[in-house]
C-alpha cells in the first residue's frame, strides 16, 4: 500500500510540475532501487538539483535533523492527515540555508532555523515547535497556515528581516516574550495566539513599529494584559480581539477597532480550552469584524487555513480500498481511491 501511495504522489507531481520528483520513505520494506526513491531526506537533498520537488511519506519513524540547502520544495501529506492512522512526515530540527525554498505539510518536533542570507522562503501548513532567524538576513519570508508551538523569533537586527508575512497561523502555548523582533515591514494578520505567559509577563519582545490586524489573542493563564509587549516601540493593534478564558479582565490593546475582553465563542472547543486540535472549529460566534469587513481570526483574508495542514498544491486522499488484497504474482491489484481537490487551486 505504501508503494501505491508513492506512485500516486509521483503521478500527481508529474502531471503538474516539470521538475524532477524525489520521494523519501523510511518505512520498512520500501524498494529504493528506483532512482527517485530514498530512505533518508539527507540522501534526497544530496541528489536534488535546484527547482526539484521532494515528497516525504508519512512514517512512524522520525526523519531526523535535516538541512534544506538547495532551492527545493518539500511536501508532506499534512501534519494531521485523515489516512495512515494520522501519521505525518515528522522531522527533528530543520535548517533552511538557501533561497527559494517551500516547506509544506510536515511536522517538526524541534526548531526550524533559517540561516545565511536568503529570500523567498515559504513555510506553510506545517506543525512546528519554534521558528528562529537569529542572525539570518531574510527577504520575503512567508509563514502561513502553520501550528507554531513555542517561540517565533525574527532577527534581532531589524534591518535583517525585511518583508516578513505572518498570517493565518495558530500560535500554541506561546511563552513569555514568545514573538520577538517583528518590525515595520512585518505583516502580522489573522492569527490566533494562545498565550501561556503569567501575570504581567509580555507576549511580544522588542517590536519595532509593528501593525497587527485581525488577530485573536486568548489566554487560560494568569496573564492580565498589563504588558502586551516588552521593549521596542508600541504595537498598533487594529481590529484585534482579546479574551481570557481564566475570567481575568485583560488590559486594553493599543490601537483602534479592537474587541477587548470579548469571548470569541469558538464554534467547537472542549469547554474553555482553546488548545489546538484538528477536530476543533475556530470560527467565531462573536460579532467581530476585521479591517477587511470579515470576521477576525484564521478563516478570512487572503489564505485558506487548513486544519490538517494539507498542502494547497496537492489533492489529498480521503479513502482507499483494495478489493482483491490476495493476488498471485503478476496479477493486478484492484485499488479504489477517493480524493478531494485542494481548496485553493
Amino acid at each position: 500500500m505504501k508503494k501505491i501511495i508513492s506512485l500516486i504522489a509521483l503521478m500527481v507531481f508529474g502531471l503538474t510540475q516539470a521538475q524532477t520528483i524525489l520521494i523519501v520513505d523510511n518505512n520498512n520494506n520500501i524498494d529504493t532501487s528506483p532512482s527517485h526513491m530514498y530512505n533518508t531526506f539527507n540522501a534526497a537533498i544530496a541528489a536534488a538539483s535546484n527547482g526539484d520537488i521532494i515528497y516525504v511519506q508519512p512514517s512512524v519513524t522520525n526523519y531526523g535533523n535535516v538541512n534544506i540547502s538547495k532551492e527545493v520544495s518539500v511536501y508532506g501529506m499534512g501534519h494531521t492527515p485523515e489516512l495512515n492512522a494520522g501519521r505525518s512526515a515528522t522531522f527533528g530540527s530543520i535548517t533552511i540555508s538557501n533561497s527559494n525554498v517551500k516547506l509544506a505539510g510536515i511536522q517538526s518536533n524541534n526548531a526550524i532555523n533559517i540561516t545565511g542570507t536568503v529570500q523567498d522562503i515559504i513555510i506553510e501548513n506545517n506543525s512546528l515547535n519554534n521558528v528562529y532567524l537569529n542572525s539570518a538576513v531574510t527577504t520575503n519570508l512567508t509563514l502561513q497556515g502553520n501550528i507554531i508551538d513555542g517561540n517565533l523569533g525574527l532577527s534581532p537586527n531589524n534591518n535583517n528581516s525585511v518583508n516578513t508575512t505572518i498570517t493565518h497561523n495558530f500560535f500554541e502555548t506561546t511563552p513569555q516574550n514568545g514573538i520577538s523582533y517583528l518590525n515595520s515591514t512585518t505583516i502580522f494578520n489573522n492569527n490566533i495566539v494562545y498565550y501561556a505567559g503569567v501575570t504581567t509577563t509580555a507576549m511580544f519582545l522588542n517590536p519595532n513599529d509593528l501593525v497587527a490586524q485581525n488577530n485573536i489573542f486568548v489566554s487560560t493563564s494568569s496573564f492580565n494584559g498589563t504588558n502586551w509587549q516588552s521593549g521596542g516601540t508600541p504595537i498598533l493593534f487594529n481590529n484585534c480581539m482579546s479574551y481570557s478564558f481564566n475570567g481575568i479582565t485583560l488590559g486594553a490593546l493599543n490601537g483602534t477597532g479592537n474587541f477587548n475582553n470579548v469571548n470569541p465563542q469558538f464554534i467547537i472547543i472542549p469547554g474553555t480550552n482553546p488548545a489546538f486540535s484538528a477536530t476543533n472549529n475556530y470560527n467565531i460566534g462573536a460579532t467581530a469584524l476585521g479591517t477587511d469587513g470579515n470576521d477576525v481570526g484564521l478563516f478570512n483574508g487572503s489564505f485558506d487555513f487548513d486544519m490538517r495542514g494539507y498542502p494547497t498544491e496537492l489533492p489529498y486522499l480521503k479513502e482507499m480500498s483494495i478489493s482483491n488484497n490476495m493476488v498471485p504474482a503478476g496479477s493486478n491489484l484492484n485499488v479504489n481511491l477517493k480524493a478531494n481537490a485542494n481548496k485553493t487551486n
